[in-house]
């Protein structure tokens, strides 16, 4: 069945969901929530939920529904030009009745926006102090502690951290649309070849890495067209020589060795990996972990994360299994 909403170019009965199968989309956006603790959710152009939310945290889907003034409060989760009552900024924000920020991006084809992604809510920088929601917990009709417990759960966030996130999830959303249109419309090749920068997507990737992991330095590296080494393309906490003088052969040093072997290190001051020992000379740091970024069988690069001595964090499985998940997201849209 087609849509007459949604239509995307070259077709003028396509839409978001002959695109993209709205069960697989549902599960890569599970998956991102999970692995960032955020809410997603995607909309059709009129507003009509193309997905359920994923990450939905309880003070939206049980005390705000339950709330005696829901009434009231109702259309403050979307936008005014989808129906709802939130005012959307300059930065493609809009705040919600408990303070919190949701953040919609456009999904487009070929520049036609035919869907949003909504990604939040969130708090961001920092929360206030709990006597400073009493109003927002009066306008819900709450009890203060209520709300408070509840608002420990959202996510704290930065606004350029949040941005990161938006950038991936839009991404991946729309580098499918591509793929899935030229699969329809294999006429219009030029449409899949526009794809995103591969750098934003990288430091897009990166940023979200620092945030599910707690890393306080890290990078990507790439191995270059004649296999032979590997090249930083995005970091973070090394300086701007290092990041662009570095390279590596395939088969040294750790990273190295992760790419030619498709093998993942985690190294802790209190661990010992006789394969890697030689070339533990960083002191400064007291957990990293070296993962391969693959599609398939083709190693396409690594992710070098480090914590500081001084740090708290400490890398485990459970870390690595969370990163390769990312990776994993990321690499549709690489």
């Amino acid at each position: 069945m087609l849509h007459k909403e949604d239509k995307a170019p070259g077709s003028e009965s396509l839409s978001f969901k002959d695109l993209i199968d709205l069960q697989e989309w549902q599960k890569i956006q599970d998956s991102f929530s999970a692995i960032t603790n955020v809410g997603v959710h995607t909309l059709s152009l009129n507003g009509t939920a193309l997905t359920s939310p994923s990450g939905e945290p309880r003070l939206c889907k049980e005390i705000i529904k339950n709330s005696v003034l829901k009434e009231k409060i109702n259309g403050l989760c979307v936008p005014t030009f989808l129906g709802g009552r939130s005012v959307v900024d300059k930065n493609l924000s809009f705040i919600c009745c408990a303070g919190m920020h949701s953040f919609i991006s456009p999904i487009s084809l070929a520049n036609k926006v035919i869907g949003y992604i909504i990604v939040g809510p969130v708090i961001l920088v920092m929360r206030k102090p709990k006597e400073q929601y009493l109003n927002e917990a009066e306008e819900l009709g709450i009890e203060l502690d209520t709300l408070w417990n509840a608002l420990l759960e959202i996510k704290v966030i930065s606004f350029h951290s949040v941005q990161s996130l938006v950038e991936i999830i839009k991404d991946i959303c729309e580098y499918m649309l591509k793929l899935s249109y030229q699969s329809l419309m294999p006429k219009d090749k030029d449409l899949v070849t526009a794809s995103p920068s591969s750098n934003k997507i990288l430091d897009a990737l990166l940023d979200v890495a620092f945030q599910v992991s707690g890393a306080d330095i890290g990078s990507i590296m790439l191995v270059d067209d004649n296999r032979q080494e590997l090249s930083i393309y995005s970091s973070k906490g090394l300086s701007e020589e290092i990041a662009k003088t570095s390279r590596v052969k395939i088969g040294q040093g750790i990273s190295g060795m992760a790419a030619r072997d498709n093998a993942t290190f985690v190294i802790d001051t209190n661990k010992q990996d006789n394969r890697i020992k030689e070339y533990l000379n960083r002191p400064i740091l007291g957990s990293s972990m070296v993962i391969p970024i693959n599609s398939g069988d083709r190693v396409l690069g690594v992710m070098n994360l480090g914590a500081l001595e001084s740090s708290p964090t400490r890398f485990d499985n459970n870390n690595v299994n969370l990163i390769n998940r990312l990776i994993g997201l990321a690499t549709i849209a690489l």
